[in-house]
């Protein structure tokens, strides 16, 4: 089960690597599932841990992405990932700023229950993992 775990989340899905399959698994597989066209059904069975390793093989993106031109999309995001999650007790306020802004509560720098509560709300809405944490995949969708 760890390694399911740390297969999404090297593939951009924020989870914790505890070797259980509960909600928050699941929901990481349904948003990958969602995200590759897959059966959504939360089970990580062959078709699913197929496209993980696959997915997982492929070169990572460039740390710095070009901005899609107006009107398309080419699925990077326009201000660049981080590199780690961001959650709740999370103080770097120039990225914690920005990610309160895109969610419109108070931009204090401070990732508080207000923040995290809206980043659940958020991810529900785009069908990612609930976790209220800012990992990759949540990142790209919202920037």
């Amino acid at each position: 089960m760890k390694n399911l775990q740390n297969k999404l989340k090297r593939a951009g899905y924020s989870l914790e690597a505890d070797g259980v399959f509960g909600a928050n698994t699941e929901n990481a597989v349904k948003a990958f599932q969602r995200k590759y066209n897959l059966t959504v059904d939360g089970i990580a069975g062959p078709n699913t841990l197929n496209k993980l390793d696959a997915v997982l093989k492929q070169p990572t993106k460039p740390s710095q992405p070009v901005a899609p031109k107006p009107g398309s999309s080419n699925g990077s995001a326009v201000v660049p990932y981080p590199g780690y999650v961001i959650k709740r007790g999370s103080t770097d306020s120039a990225n914690v700023s920005r990610i309160q802004r895109a969610l419109n509560v108070p931009a204090d720098g401070n990732f508080g229950p207000q923040t995290e509560s809206a980043v659940k709300a958020y991810q529900k809405r785009k069908g990612l993992a609930i976790d209220g944490i800012v990992g990759q995949a949540t990142w790209y969708t919202l920037f």
